[in-house]
């Protein structure tokens, strides 16, 4: 930023004919004038080297109508920006497979190997895409990084899945001070497995059963996920009316295991009544994964005397032969 101060007794304007350049930015306001009392401007000088070079300009100022001329000097250096991965071999970073639950964390450290410092920020492509693959940046995102010359710093990247996710790719560039758009830093890949184990039906309805007797139906458990299911119904909140079978056991990956819920109603006082109903709801734990709920239902009911029948059977048998 030049600063110009009018510390005349008079008025003064200032004019410039210097013209932009593609990489030198000194822009003059035509026709400006500074009163007297040390009144200032300020020009912004902005310098963008395209070029791998020195570079040399004079910018002639000229005050009140050419009555003098000042010429400023403006130099520079275009240099390279080398600020790359320690290790080359991290442009593409595989995560691995990780279960649900579980946190991978990774270090990439970035070496400023530039003649002058550099300030940036780590950020990833696609902010909302990085977040729903359950990545991370640390330090934050919005935190500014500062690297001298040949210091380097780690840029840690954390991948805590919260559910399945299938494979994935998601870039991570830098948005470095003075450059426009932001250089692609490098790529992180993952894969999260774990359970998805569900019902097919989440309600057994039996409708009017015989107290004393059995009608079974079956409910097919299936596991969507990647890895073994364990599972275990809690038998104390369904063994007095209702069975279920097999009450522990496992499911491999994409398969599936039908269970047999049976109802089987027991004698009761109130039963008589016709207004009991047998309903339970209970819950499957699923190890490593989310508990699951069958809802069983069915009305007892006494058997009609009406539709009782004695039945006689007659059959010879062998006699003893003497």
């Amino acid at each position: 930023m030049l600063t110009i101060t009018n510390i005349d007794v008079q008025a003064i304007s200032v004019e410039s004919n210097f013209e932009k350049k593609i990489y030198l930015d000194f822009p003059v306001v035509p026709g400006q004038v500074l009163m007297p009392g040390e009144e200032k401007i300020e020009i912004p000088i902005t310098f963008t080297p395209r070029e791998l070079r020195t570079y040399h300009e004079v910018v002639k100022l000229n005050f009140n109508n050419g009555l003098y001329f000042i010429d400023v000097v403006v130099q520079g250096v275009g240099i390279p920006l080398h600020l790359d991965l320690k290790d080359p071999d991290q442009a593409f970073t595989n995560l691995g497979v990780v279960s649900v639950g579980q946190e991978v964390s990774k270090f990439m450290p970035l070496v400023n190997r530039s003649l002058k410092t550099v300030k940036f920020k780590v950020v990833p492509r696609d902010k909302k895409a990085f977040a729903a693959s359950s990545l991370s940046i640390h330090p934050e995102t919005v935190q500014d990084i500062v690297l001298k010359p040949k210091e380097s710093y780690p840029v840690e990247i954390r991948f805590r899945p919260k559910s399945r996710l299938p494979p994935f790719e998601q870039d991570i560039m830098l948005q470095i001070e003075g450059i426009e758009e932001p250089r692609k830093f490098l790529t992180v890949a993952g894969v999260a497995h774990g359970i998805e184990l569900k019902l097919m039906d989440e309600v057994a309805a039996f409708g009017n059963v015989v107290v004393g007797s059995r009608l079974t139906k079956y409910i097919q458990m299936s596991n969507f996920g990647d890895v073994k299911a364990n599972f275990s119904w809690n038998k104390n909140e369904f063994t007095k009316n209702f069975t279920i079978n097999p009450a522990s056991g496992y499911i491999n990956p994409n398969s599936n295991l039908d269970l047999e819920v049976t109802f089987h109603p027991r004698e009761d006082e109130n039963i008589g009544s016709g207004k009991v109903t047998c309903e339970t709801k209970v819950v499957c734990e699923v190890k490593g994964g989310e508990p699951i709920n069958l809802k069983m239902m069915g009305k007892p009911v006494k058997q009609d005397s009406s539709q009782l029948q004695e039945i006689n059977f007659n059959t010879v048998v062998r006699t003893a032969n003497s």
